[in-house]
């Protein structure tokens, strides 16, 4: 009889790899969401489109997240650890620009003097709780993925 050998392409893998394309989705859907609804161009009337995109630190967030999305959805090896480096990365920056009550920079702490109104901490809580998620999933993963299987055989 054939013996069948398990992939790392098995149901819980599988599973896992939907979850976590999901929620990249949902980090690039809600960094998008954060420059035109939930920030940038909602609280700033002279902010354009076009240059709050491309400003460095927005473009690179979200071209990062494209990429790990893009990784995990063709399955790459790697795809799993990218995604985990640019969550924490989304973490830090969030962090960094906004939960800090120092005003360092370019951040924008959303209390103390620059008190940020609800909708903009919904869209902070939301990125940084997909995030996390991302950083779970992303760890589970790649410790199965680098967990090798047993072959099994029908008896």
């Amino acid at each position: 009889m054939p013996t069948h050998i398990s992939s790392q392409m098995d149901k819980p893998a599988g599973r896992a790899a939907r979850l976590l394309l999901g929620l990249t989705g949902a980090l690039l859907a809600l960094l998008i969401l954060n420059l035109a609804v939930f920030d940038d161009l909602r609280i700033d009337p002279s902010a354009g489109v076009l240059e709050t995109f491309t400003k460095p630190q927005h473009l690179s967030s979200l071209v990062a997240v494209l990429i790990a999305g893009a990784l995990v959805a063709f399955r790459h090896r790697s795809a799993a650890r990218v995604a985990m480096v640019v969550a924490w990365i989304e973490i830090s920056a969030f962090t960094f620009f906004h939960v800090i009550p120092v005003e360092v920079g370019p951040s924008k702490p959303y209390w103390g003097d620059g008190m940020g109104d609800p909708l903009q901490w919904v869209g902070l809580l939301s990125i940084l709780a997909v995030s996390t998620a991302i950083v779970r999933v992303a760890r589970r993963s790649s410790n199965a993925a680098v967990t090798p299987r047993a072959a099994s055989v029908p008896s």
